[in-house]
């Protein structure tokens, strides 16, 4: 019997790297939903200011992150805008990352179909700009200054979403999910010179960063990393890839405790035969 037990620690190494593919592959093909009883303060506020928008209420979503922050990012986005779907609110989208323009087709290619949701009447996508801080400025007098067209070069002035949009004084909130400084200057430049209300999105990294805008309510909440993303995916009760990166992540952490408790017991058990 001890010889059958010690053959435990000679396994090949890639019956293990095997078993964690199958592990990580699953989720991540689709999401589990495993139990989530910790939302953050932060992503729960985020989804609470959205959340008590009144339907029709315009909502101006900076995406301006490219592929290398996609992960966490992308996910984020996409709750955010399953959420203002849901609340019938109208979103402008901009951006000041080029890197992000293939990024926010992917997103508006499919998931508006599934709410219903029709272009120029829910709905905006603008040019990309590369000035962001000019951009802001002029926004604040007439935002048709800086965007009078779409992506695809149509006027948006009489289109539906854009009624009664002038500058930020007829925006409900300014969301910006980055992974850049570029949260910093919606705080500065609108948010405090404006009065605008600013909810953020941000890379895990960089979140401990926002904290003291967080304390003055400067931001009025703030999605982190892929978490934040399978946090706030848990409140809008639409499970993504946020939810599917972090239950791959624990089903892989709770895959090597059950290997570290199962080598112990073996050892245990050899120790005494």
């Amino acid at each position: 019997m001890k010889e059958t037990l010690q053959k435990f620690f000679k396994m090949d190494r890639r019956w293990i790297f095997l078993v964690l593919a199958v592990v990580l592959f699953v989720p991540i093909m689709r999401p589990l939903g495993l139990p989530n009883k910790t939302i953050s303060r932060d992503a729960r506020n985020a989804f609470d200011y959205v959340d008590a928008l009144k339907p029709g209420a315009f909502l101006l979503l900076s995406l301006d992150y490219d592929p290398s922050t996609r992960p966490e990012l992308h996910p984020q986005a996409v709750a955010v805008i399953r959420h203002a779907f849901k609340k019938n609110l109208r979103i402008g989208v901009v951006t000041y990352i080029a890197g992000s323009t293939g990024l926010i087709e992917q997103i508006f290619e499919t998931v508006p179909k599934d709410y219903g949701k029709v272009y120029g009447t829910d709905y905006v996508i603008f040019p990309y700009m590369a000035n962001a801080a000019a951009v802001m400025t002029q926004m604040s007098s007439d935002f048709y200054g800086i965007y009078d067209k779409e992506r695809n070069g149509k006027p948006v002035r009489d289109m539906p979403v854009m009624q009664g949009i002038k500058n930020y004084r007829d925006m409900a909130l300014v969301v910006n999910i980055t992974g850049t400084s570029i949260l910093d200057w919606w705080v500065a430049f609108v948010g405090d010179k404006y009065n605008v209300p600013v909810v953020g999105g941000c890379t895990a990294i960089s979140q401990p960063g926002y904290g003291p805008y967080l304390q003055t309510k400067q931001l009025k909440g703030l999605i982190g990393g892929m978490k934040g993303a399978a946090e706030y995916e848990s409140l809008v009760k639409e499970p993504g890839k946020g939810t599917s990166g972090i239950d791959a992540l624990n089903l892989a952490h709770l895959l090597v405790l059950a290997l570290i408790l199962t080598s112990n017991i073996i050892l245990l058990i050899i120790k005494h035969l």
